[in-house]
């Protein structure tokens, strides 16, 4: 099937991307970081399969960064999540249940875990 740039539809892609969110959740392995809320920043990058022109302007034609956010925070609200890692893949694959998107890159960082440096964090990527 071509899609409506020429291209096969495997490579008619867009990108949307949430930048630096910052969020409150409960996470982290220390008995320190037990039963409180740190900050975490989170970077989202989705790879989706180009519906723009089909779209016909609607929201319901294209992936909303607005209900992925949604339903990271969600998510995070549930209870407490021991790594990052985890974070980070549980969003991946919450992004991933559009099934326009095609792959998911989450970064997650801590903020406020090593005085010497800004964050530490994780990157994962997913793939439909």
């Amino acid at each position: 099937m071509q899609a409506l740039t020429g291209l096969p539809k495997e490579l008619a892609l867009y990108r949307i991307f949430v930048r630096d969110l910052v969020l409150l959740a409960e996470v982290g392995v220390y008995d320190s970081e037990k039963n409180r809320q740190q900050r975490i920043r989170l970077n989202i990058e989705l790879d989706c399969e180009d519906t723009i022109a089909g779209a016909g302007d609607r929201i319901d034609g294209v992936v909303c960064y607005f209900g992925v956010v949604e339903r990271i925070k969600a998510m995070l609200a549930e209870r407490h999540i021991n790594l990052i890692e985890t974070v980070a893949d549980r969003a991946a694959a919450l992004c991933l249940h559009d099934a326009r998107v095609v792959e998911a890159r989450v970064t997650v960082e801590k903020l406020d875990v090593l005085e010497s440096a800004a964050s530490v964090g994780v990157t994962v990527a997913r793939r439909r």
